[in-house]
């Protein structure tokens, strides 16, 4: 098995206006692949399965992420490449952290979505440094249980499009993929139905306009992939 030290600057490239862009990831690949390797039948993983020895290309590019009251998210532990881009132990950094201050909430709001749905989570990341260098990456988030069977863990992995020398690195969000994960207990529950409005009240039936009211989304540029 190829090793991967880092750096993904052979899977990058150059789209129109010249930035650089990140194509692909062997390393988020291979966190995919043992995530669901993890899964047992349709349920998520267990934050207890998780093995070091078999993310070995991984590891340091990952974080073990915790979910804590009021939804606030919490790095538990980190690997180097972490450790690297922040310039210190991430340890107990909360997850917005890691992201420029104009995309801190909508940050906090999709990766809470992960828990929630519960969903995996992939965003294309910008950074520039205060002399002007730009750093793209990429960041995948796998929702896991806990003791408990509750997903309040998850597996985050980073990859960047080259070794970060000048810390802190903080990223902007340009483009974020969210994709509905079926488990085992969303198939056991049964399918609700919605009344007929005919058999509701007169006071709760929907204006008829012809046509459903849209609500603008929170998060324009997010993915849902069903």
């Amino acid at each position: 098995m190829t090793k991967f030290d880092g750096t993904m600057d052979e899977m990058t490239g150059r789209g129109p206006s010249g930035l650089r862009t990140m194509r692909t990831s062997p390393i988020l690949n291979e966190a995919m692949r043992y995530w669901n390797t993890l899964r047992e039948g349709a349920d998520l993983p267990r934050r207890t399965a998780l093995d070091p020895r078999a993310m070995s290309h991984i590891i340091g590019h990952a974080m073990i992420l915790d979910r804590v009251h009021n939804g606030a998210i919490r790095a538990r532990l980190g690997g180097h490449v972490m450790n690297d881009l922040m310039g210190m132990d991430v340890r107990g950094l909360p997850v917005r952290a890691f992201f420029e201050l104009r995309d801190r909430d909508r940050a906090v709001e999709l990766v809470n979505q992960v828990f929630e749905t519960p969903a995996s989570l992939e965003m294309d990341l910008l950074s520039q440094s205060p002399t002007g260098a730009l750093l793209t990456g990429r960041m995948l988030f796998l929702p896991l249980l806990d003791s408990a069977g509750a997903p309040t863990k998850a597996l985050s992995v980073l990859v960047t499009d080259r070794v970060v020398s000048d810390p802190p690195r903080r990223f902007g969000i340009t483009n974020a993929t969210m994709v509905p994960l079926q488990t085992a207990s969303m198939r056991a529950m049964p399918a609700c139905r919605a009344a007929p409005a005919s058999d509701l009240p007169e006071e709760m039936r929907p204006e008829e306009t012809g046509a459903p009211a849209m609500r603008p989304s929170s998060v324009p540029w997010l993915r849902v992939v069903k």
